[in-house]
């Protein structure tokens, strides 16, 4: 039978959603998994995409991060909010005077990935998976599920929005000067836009837009790795209740002379809704 979803999810706190930081609290969205790929000939973790938790046992993340290649995927990091080697202890920061830290990290082997039927290698459609963990996870403050949408459309279909995006950092070998504490879980926004001008506005004339795809811009050098959650708010009785998952992020471009904006590629969720709940047992 089909599992439930958790009643508890896309845990918000309007203090922290306005606190105009960039770096996240350990405990503000929760839902961010780190993928693990070993190299054939490696035995060190590479950590290549992003994972949204939104269930105990499972989580979503773009098909291309789980295609076969040079590296096996082989577990996902909940609750660990720096992005560095050691992922088996917890992370302190001190931040204006005070000490925020962390629990360790909790790492879960994936047990089996449902890819998406349609998806075709080098299309930028279709690009959503699930992977089913060996076991639960364990909800704490640290570590919690991110809502699925609403299974109605929202007017507008979040055009030209300003929408909440986190993640970790993708390390860009191209700029000597890493932005400052890059490490750490971060918060943006995306700006969405039309796909007419998302289809103007970028070079991405690979990609043929569908209704399945959402487009953000991109404030340059703010990138954030493949995978990372676009959310929304639900709101009840006038107060923001949760975030709920908008698109994933698998693909962007990089603004250049000609065309200076950078774009923000995002699969939408809610066209899969069902496919994601049919594939939770």
């Amino acid at each position: 039978q089909a599992l439930e979803l958790p009643q508890k999810c896309g845990k918000l706190r309007e203090t922290q959603l306005h606190n105009e930081q960039v770096i996240t609290a350990p405990d503000e969205y929760t839902w961010i998994g780190r993928v693990g790929y070993r190299s054939a000939d490696n035995s060190k973790l590479s950590f290549l995409c992003l994972a949204v938790l939104i269930h105990q046992r499972y989580a979503i993340l773009p098909v291309h991060c789980v295609e076969p290649g040079q590296y096996t995927i082989e577990l996902i990091i909940f609750g660990d909010w720096r992005a560095n080697e050691n992922y088996k202890v917890g992370d302190c920061r001190l931040d204006r005077g005070f000490t925020t830290c962390s629990p360790p990290p909790q790492a879960v082997d994936i047990e089996e990935i449902a890819m998406h039927p349609q998806y075709e290698r080098g299309q930028h459609d279709y690009d959503i998976a699930l992977a089913k963990m060996v076991r639960n996870v364990e909800f704490s403050e640290f570590v919690q599920p991110l809502c699925l949408p609403p299974a109605r459309e929202i007017e507008g279909n979040h055009i030209s929005r300003r929408l909440e995006m986190a993640g970790f950092a993708r390390w860009d070998h191209s700029v000597e000067e890493q932005m400052e504490d890059y490490e750490w879980r971060r918060k943006v926004t995306r700006h969405t836009t039309s796909l007419e001008f998302c289809i103007s506005a970028s070079v991405i004339s690979r990609v043929t837009f569908t209704q399945n795809h959402l487009c953000g811009v991109t404030p340059s050098g703010n990138y954030l790795m493949s995978g990372a959650p676009l959310m929304d708010v639900e709101v009840v009785d006038g107060k923001p209740r949760n975030f709920y998952l908008v698109g994933l992020n698998t693909f962007g471009t990089k603004g250049d002379k000609t065309s200076p904006i950078s774009i923000d590629g995002f699969i939408r969720i809610l066209p899969f809704r069902n496919w994601i709940l049919k594939n939770i047992e």
